[in-house]
Order: structure tokens, then sequence, then C-alpha cells
């Protein structure tokens, strides 16, 4: 049974144990997008809580790439200052800190990005049910580049790597699979058609950031709609990123589409629930050179500890939340998270931010 707390790595970054915070939309930044101290601090916890390597939520390449409010931009160079307070405070706190970067596609609101949204195909998103526009070859490029100097951007900004979303529906993922991408060109139709705009994407930020910083990516293996990407296509699309020299592949799935038995945010109530994405990240490590990361629904020391037999590191979302300092806890001998899979987080996040909606109830019922 592998060690959580040994050391790995993804390129020449050595990232202390095998407890990765998937990347989780915090709503704490200000309305241009720059981090907030409240951003910074969470962050910073998460680092002082021992976990092993921090992914942020995702940040925006260009305005109408925002997917909700207060999050996180990187879509123009004044945010590198800003962008620069998140890393140090990391580093400092002893921890180190991955940018995930993102185009939400059609998968956003009009009133959010002041424009109509913008996707592979034309039609209705079947999660927010706005009218999106078909990207014209000019608008592909043009967002291909924003990707490539988003990354220059989070690389000048200190932080130790990047990560690309590509997944739970939005744009990379919109391009992947075929229920959002009925494209007849080059960037449509086939499975590696339909991977051309990923590959792309991953060549141009390959080309911005250099052949040593560590580019990876958090990929939906299956979309669990009808018509969607297939596990067979995912795998497919991960061996083909690994052949081009992708760093490390977070395997992830499903997205506001597919309901929420299959979202990427399930209830776990036993051990038996939890790693619900582990069967698609084996099946990826399988054909792939480079690291894989496992996120889905991780509770318990001893369900990770088996997780690590097949792939080199789990992420997890919810339970840091609940407590930044579950790594150091696990460390010391804790078996389980807090987390109870109520799922109010987001709801928490709209109002007020990033928060855990069991603690919230807990202090309000001490108030009185």
């Amino acid at each position: 049974m592998a060690d959580i707390f040994t050391p790995w790595k993804i390129k020449d970054l050595t990232i202390p144990n095998r407890l990765v915070r998937s990347a989780t939309w915090e709503g704490l930044a200000d309305d241009d997008g720059a981090p907030t101290h409240e951003l910074i601090n969470a962050l910073a916890d998460l680092a002082e809580g021992g976990v092993g390597l921090i992914i942020t939520g995702y940040a925006y390449i260009s305005p109408e790439g925002l997917g909700l409010p207060k999050q996180t931009g990187v879509h123009i160079d004044a945010m590198v200052g800003p962008l620069t307070r998140i890393s140090d405070a990391v580093h400092k706190a002893g921890g180190l800190v991955a940018m995930q970067i993102v185009h939400a596609g059609g998968q956003t609101k009009s009133k959010w990005i002041g424009r109509q949204p913008m996707g592979p195909s034309a039609m209705v998103n079947l999660a927010y049910k706005e009218e999106v526009a078909a990207m014209s070859l000019m608008q592909i490029e043009d967002t291909i580049d924003a990707f490539a100097m988003a990354s220059a951007r989070v690389k000048a900004a200190g932080f130790d790597a990047v990560q690309l979303h590509g997944a739970h529906g939005y744009l990379i993922n919109q391009f992947l699979s075929p229920a959002t991408n009925q494209r007849t060109d080059d960037y449509g139709g086939s499975s590696a058609n339909r991977a051309r705009f990923a590959y792309e994407v991953l060549a141009t930020v390959r080309q911005a950031v250099g052949p040593r910083y560590p580019v990876f990516i958090k990929l939906s293996s299956e979309d669990f709609v009808e018509g969607g990407l297939p596990l067979e296509e995912g795998v497919a699309v991960a061996q083909g990123l690994s052949k081009r020299g992708i760093d490390a592949i977070e395997v992830s799935g499903g997205g506001p589409a597919s309901g929420k038995r299959l979202s990427p945010s399930r209830v776990v109530k036993e051990a038996s629930d939890e790693g619900y994405f582990l069967p698609n990240a084996v099946a990826i490590k399988k054909v792939v050179s480079c690291p894989v990361i496992c996120v889905g629904g991780w509770r318990s020391r001893a369900e990770v500890e088996k997780a690590l037999d097949h792939v080199d590191a789990v992420a997890l979302s919810r339970p840091f939340i609940r407590q930044p300092d579950l790594a150091n806890r696990w460390k010391a001998g804790e078996e389980k998270a807090s987390c109870i899979s109520c799922n109010q987080c987001f709801s928490v996040g709209m109002k007020q931010g990033l928060g855990c909606g069991q603690e919230l109830k807990e202090q309000e019922k001490e108030q009185g």
C-alpha cells in the first residue's frame, strides 16, 4: 500500500505528498478579477495545512471566457502583480501552487460576460439554457493565443505550474465532446479533429512557458450526457496529450449537464462511494507516460492509500473547504475527513465566497 506522504514529481517540480487541492471556484476575486485578501488567505491556509500541491480556482483567460461572477482573472498583463500576491503567500507558508486557466465557452451567461456566449457550435447550452454562437476560425485562433498569453502571465506571477481546464463542460471539453461540437471543419467530426483544439492549446502554451515549466490538465474522461464524450475517446485524448508532452493529467468527468448523480461533485456516504473516477483514471494510467491524478469524492485516508497503488496522486475539493488542514490531520493519524457531501459549499460561495455550508450552520446555531 502506497504512502500518502511520499514525494513525487511533475516535470522538475517535487511535490512533498500525494494530496492535491483540486481547483475550486472560490468566488473571492473583485469585480475586475483581482484576488482579494480573503482569497490569498484561503490559499495560504491550505499551504499551512499541508496540502502537497494547491491548484487555484479556474482563472479566465479572456473577458468572454469568464464562467462565474467573482472569478479570478488572468486575462490581462495588469493581473500579474495582483496574482503574485497569491504565489508569494503560498510559498511563504511552505506550499506549492498551480493556477488553473479556463475559457468557459458556451457554459456561461450573457449577463456575466456582456455578450452572447460562444462555443464550437451554435446551440442552446444544456446547463445554462443560453443561445451559444459558433466560433469562427479567427476566434478559435485568438482563443488559443489567449491560453498561451495567460499561461505566460501565470509563470510571470511566480506560480509553480499551470493547469488547463479541459473538463466539466468548459471550452476545451466542449470541443472534445460530440454533444457540443458539431463542426464540419478541421475542429469537428472525428475524435482526432475534436481533440485538435486541446492539442493546439497545449502546443502554444508550451511555447509560451518553455520546455521545463510544468503544464498539466484537468480532463473530463467521460461526459455522462447523451451523445457526449465516451470513456474510450477520453482515454485516447489523454494518450494524445501524453504523446504531445503534457506533464500530468487530473482525471475527472461529467459537468453541470450530467445531473447530480453523475456530476463531478457526487454524494459520498460510504467508503465504497469514494474514488468514483478511479476506474477511468486507471484506464488512462495504462496508456500515458505522465503522472495521473485522480479526483472524485475522497474522504478517508485508507481509500486514498488504496488508490495510490494505481495512480500517482489524488485530488480533493470539498474536504479542503471544510478542513484546510486535512493533510496535516491525516499525517497526525486521523482517518476521515469531516465533509458530509452536503454540497452547500457552492451555494455559500455564490452568496459570500468560498465556505462550508455545514460549518456555517454550526456557527449560526452557536450564535443562537
